[in-house]
């Protein structure tokens, strides 16, 4: 299977999905590109642990919604 089949049968696995369950096939989707490209840095250390992979892919999300975030100044490098 080529990689725009399994993107469209993803799509069509999750379309009537309610949105939560969506939400958990996304993130595992991300936690596997995660571990892929991460190796065994820390990041991929920390995704190992269900429980810290539950808050990381909790915390990415919320960035990407606009959640919890603040911008802030940064100070010059002089």
């Amino acid at each position: 299977m080529c990689r725009q089949e399994t993107a469209e049968r993803i799509r069509e696995l999750t379309k009537d999905l309610p949105e939560e369950d969506a939400r958990e096939v996304l993130n595992f989707i991300e936690f596997l590109r995660f571990k892929r490209l991460a190796g065994e840095d820390e990041t991929a250390y920390l995704l190992k642990e269900p429980a810290n992979r539950r808050r990381l892919l909790e915390a990415l999300e919320n960035i990407r919604q606009g959640r919890h975030v603040e911008a802030k100044e940064l100070l010059p490098d002089d």
